[in-house]
């Protein structure tokens, strides 16, 4: 449904990304994760067709993306980081214009999606706020019966309540064997809500699997603060892998026991030491590229 083969994009300004290449089938879920500008939503422009790609190619049912853009904008689900919705117009109106492009307009499945999602449809939109105009735009992409849906980081900006009300909706959209691309920042939403999970760091792909699979791959991160900086140095340097050094500050994160690192510790001076597992998704993105944000 999706397809992606060696497809890169630049700009003047830098960013982009290079290279990539994936794919989502019908019934899948992809989460592409990744930190800020690592080049999601350069993926999500080059998908919708509003750039052409400066090599590879980018196919939605098997339709070149920015040749046949036209088609493309109309048959998929897409929903914006920042959508952009006529201020003036009310959540109704504007999903009633909305649905004209894309499909029929269904009263009955609007109203069901914004009780869900908290929405009242009757004011402006100029009143609803940045999460407000969000969630219409979330709104406008699940209330179609399209087959492939992009979503550009949906969760952000969302409370705790609303989050949980999407990730249900996007549950349910997986279930009707849709194929569905989501990019998020986060580690834990992807986990939620996509069976296949590419992680791309400064616009290249470093790690693709299931979902499922992230919690096995979670590495444990430890902050050491050595004496000086010599010594911080000289451990990364023995130690070599998976490590960052900050002054006499070292972040070095491992899979498993921590026996062999107190083992290696012992012959420096070490003035502070905190480590576990790590919750962030920051620490897990970067142990897990080619080099470090």
């Amino acid at each position: 449904m999706i397809r992606c083969e060696e497809l890169s994009k630049s700009f003047e300004e830098g960013g982009g990304i290079a290279g990539l290449s994936l794919e989502v089938k019908a019934g899948e879920t992809l989460g592409i994760l990744g930190p800020t500008d690592a080049g999601k939503s350069t993926l999500v422009r080059l998908l919708m067709g509003f750039c052409r790609p400066d090599a590879g190619s980018a196919r939605i049912f098997g339709k070149g993306c920015f040749d046949k853009r036209h088609e493309i904008q109309r048959e998929v689900a897409y929903a914006a980081a920042s959508p952009a919705i006529e201020p003036k117009a009310t959540g109704d109106s504007w999903l009633r214009f909305h649905a004209r492009y894309h499909g029929a307009y269904n009263p009955e499945k609007a109203r069901r999606l914004s009780e869900r999602l908290d929405i009242r449809l009757t004011g402006r939109v100029s009143s609803l706020g940045e999460a407000g105009r969000k969630k219409l735009g979330l709104m406008a992409a699940l209330m179609t019966d399209a087959q492939v849906t992009i979503l550009d980081e949906p969760f952000y900006g969302l409370d705790a309540m609303e989050k949980i009300a999407l990730t249900d909706l996007i549950r349910e959209r997986r279930g009707e064997g849709t194929a569905m691309l989501i990019t998020s920042r986060l580690l834990e939403e992807v986990q939620r809500t996509c069976s296949q999970v590419a992680i791309i760091r400064q616009g290249r792909l470093v790690l693709s699997q299931p979902a499922e699979a992230l919690a096995l791959t979670r590495q444990k991160v430890y902050h050491i603060t050595f004496k000086d900086a010599a010594q911080a140095a000289a451990f990364a340097a023995e130690w070599e892998t998976a490590v960052e050094v900050i002054g006499t500050r070292v972040l070095v994160a491992i899979p498993a026991s921590p026996q062999i690192l107190i083992q290696t510790l012992a012959n420096y001076t070490v003035l502070d030491l905190v480590g576990g597992r790590e919750d962030s998704e920051e620490s897990f993105l970067r142990f897990h590229g080619d080099d470090v944000v």
